[in-house]
């Protein structure tokens, strides 16, 4: 990379603090896929999915002309290090980092939600489909009962 240290250092502040407002973007979609109301409505939820693939791939994107940047950086750490502005870009690289984390942890949270959810719902289907049988069963035997009267007038 050609580009004076100073220019370098400031562009990728500049591409960390793009990248800071699209995870601050999915951290909000995060946080309102694990306060949905449940059960959940699928259509919101596709709704904030593909709302969510539109800002990942954003994010993607930041991330292809960060990535030299940081690379330089690393590559050079011990100059870099000693520049005015330095802090502010590992600030904002720490930032960054527990964004994620924290998406990853409503994300977590938002699965283990969803799973409850779909095992609630097979339990209802299977419960539902149980008292059906037994229900249909009970039918059987009712409507194969001998007449009670004639029961009684039979001598054995």
């Amino acid at each position: 990379m050609t580009a004076a240290p100073e220019t370098v250092l400031a562009d990728y502040r500049t591409g960390l603090d793009a990248e800071l407002a699209v995870l601050a973007d999915i951290e909000a979609l995060a946080t309102r896929q694990r306060t949905l109301p449940h059960p959940v409505d699928a259509d919101l939820l596709a709704a904030l999915a593909r709302e969510r693939e539109r800002q990942l791939a954003a994010l993607a994107a930041l991330e292809l002309r960060v990535l030299p940047l940081r690379q330089h950086i690393a590559a050079n750490l011990s100059r870099f290090r000693t520049m005015p502005g330095f802090a502010g870009v590992a600030d904002r690289h720490q930032r960054a980092s527990d964004a994620i984390v924290r998406i990853g942890r409503l994300d977590d949270e938002s699965l283990a939600i969803l799973r409850r959810d779909d095992a609630d719902r097979r339990a209802a289907a299977h419960n539902l489909e149980t008292g059906e049988a037994t229900l249909a069963a009970y039918r059987k035997v009712i409507d194969q009962s001998p007449d009670p009267a004639g029961f009684f007038a039979e001598r054995g």
